[in-house]
């Protein structure tokens, strides 16, 4: 079985903004909050261009084999480096097709095994480009005008590459009837994509709020550890029984950065105050929560940070190599649960999953305990007083809203593990015979359910499945939000007709 192939792909992009306070410069007239402005637009293109081919083998059902290539050349990407070739094979071998194989009780025995690589380009078009703000340069009213650099040229970037590879065992029993499957996986993301801030030595100047961070090839990344699933599938008189879990142990580290590439630091956690509650360094999980870790409370009701000499230190001395690591926001396991279950015309479906052994940043304290021009949960009333020295929190000030006890540090840091059942339905489906009589129903299912029923954790705010599409801030719980990230409960009920 081979398959040759190619595809091309060309994206637009267009984008509009609003500036305020601009000179009249021909453009339509637009009020702002700060005043008259402008509008101006930008388009972006990005092509890409693959080629592919795909080799299967299969003998007798028992030895399988596939090979496939491809290659991608992206317009992201400078002439030089805009073509990456990405390999993968597979293999496998159903050993209970042999016909030495004679094992009554199973009926599967399969080894098989893989490696392959795929290329990642999310990047913004033209970003091997210099970026530069304002007219660069133009002549505007007689006089000659430049602008700022605000992104230098990266012409060196290059596809990221994902590295996966992969041995496992398939099992089967009482005629398929129970399955166990074991793998163990790794994978590798190697020159990982990402927007950074330059080195003082670039000479690359941001404009505060203007500026566009260069991407960098920046760090490799390896996600290795053990997968397992285990179903049971049985059907007989009237019941019906369709039960599959899984569970999956993971270690993250980071292999090496960049050359050139310092330790990374996720994003500002504030606007209040300069601080990152995460860094990526080798050895490292990616994405550590790292900050100062809170050893109590002096007797004016401050916290008192651990400084490298173990001594405990107020916020004003304490320094950055103070700070330590002080959580992971990946999870030693995850796991899931699938539930069908049948009864003549009843049918009941759940599915539950969970985290064990993840930390999160729960940055959202800040607008809780120290922003003071919001709302704050009730329990902020204990927060220390010379009348109340017995309470974790610290003292209420001004100076927490800047800094001072709202600096990253471990008082933010809690246990992210969680069991939810995620969805929950139950069915009924009327018998053929009785909507027969109707003369036009084929069918019909009736239904009720619920979306996240209940969730077993310790985390004390308000909902534990944290997310990020930020690489390297994972696991922080929102800050400067509208309203809480939660996962609502919702009911549901419906029905099916077929006509």
């Amino acid at each position: 079985d081979v398959l040759l192939g190619t595809s091309w792909m060309r994206e637009f992009y267009r984008t509009m903004s609003i500036d305020s306070g601009v000179s009249d410069l021909g453009a339509p007239a637009v009020t702002t909050y700060n005043g008259a402005g402008t509008v101006g637009s930008n388009e972006l293109n990005s092509a890409l261009l693959s080629f592919f081919a795909r080799l299967n083998y299969d003998y007798k059902n028992r030895y399988l084999l596939s090979l496939s290539i491809r290659s991608d050349e992206s317009s992201k990407f400078a002439k030089g480096n805009r073509v990456g070739y990405f390999p993968s094979v597979s293999v496998g071998w159903n050993i209970h097709q042999e016909e030495f194989f004679k094992v009554p009780w199973m009926s599967k025995l399969k080894i098989r095994g893989s490696y392959g690589e795929l290329g990642a380009n999310f990047i913004d078009p033209y970003s091997f480009l210099s970026l530069a703000y304002g007219p660069v340069p133009t002549i505007f009213n007689n006089k000659r005008q430049y602008g700022y650099v605000t992104r230098l040229a990266q012409t060196n970037l290059t596809w990221e590459t994902a590295v996966s590879s992969n041995i496992a065992i398939e099992m089967g029993f009482l005629d398929n009837a129970l399955n166990f499957t074991a793998e163990y996986f790794m994978r590798r993301n190697n020159d990982l994509l990402a927007p950074l801030e330059s080195l003082p030595s670039s000479g690359q100047t941001i404009i505060i709020n203007d500026g566009d961070l260069p991407y960098y090839n920046t760090a490799s990344v390896e996600n290795k550890g053990w997968e397992f699933t285990l179903g049971y599938r049985k059907a007989w008189d009237k019941w019906s029984v369709d039960v599959q879990g899984n569970i999956s142990f993971l270690d993250n580290k980071v292999r090496k950065l960049g050359e050139g590439v310092q330790p990374i630091r996720g994003n500002l956690m504030s606007s209040k105050f300069a601080d990152r509650p995460t860094i990526t360094k080798e050895g490292l999980p990616i994405g550590s929560f790292y900050g100062y870790k809170v050893v109590g409370l002096s007797d004016k009701g401050d916290f008192l940070f651990e400084s490298a000499d173990g001594k405990g230190k107020p916020a004003g001395e304490v320094s950055e190599t103070d700070k330590q690591v002080l959580g992971n926001p990946t999870p030693d396991f995850t796991y899931g649960l699938n539930v069908n279950v049948g009864y003549k015309n009843w049918d009941l479906t759940a599915f539950f999953q969970g985290t064990q052994g993840n930390d999160i940043f729960a940055a959202a304290k800040y607008q809780i305990y120290f922003n003071y021009d919001n709302n704050t949960l009730v329990n902020a009333m204990n927060s220390w007083t010379p009348s109340n020295t017995n309470t974790s929190l610290p003292i209420a000030k001004t100076d927490n809203f800047n800094g001072g006890n709202s600096l990253p540090s471990s008082f933010y840091i809690e246990d992210g593990s969680y069991f939810r059942c995620k969805n929950l339905q139950i069915g009924y489906t009327f018998d053929k015979k009785l909507l027969k009589k109707t003369g036009f129903i084929e069918s019909a299912r009736l239904f009720a359910g619920v979306q996240n029923l209940f969730t077993i954790t310790n985390y004390s705010l308000y909902d534990p499945e944290v997310s990020s599409n930020t690489l390297f801030d994972r696991g922080i719980d929102g800050l400067y939000q509208d309203a809480p990230k939660v996962n609502a409960r919702v009911y549901n009920f419906g029905f099916n007709l077929t006509f």
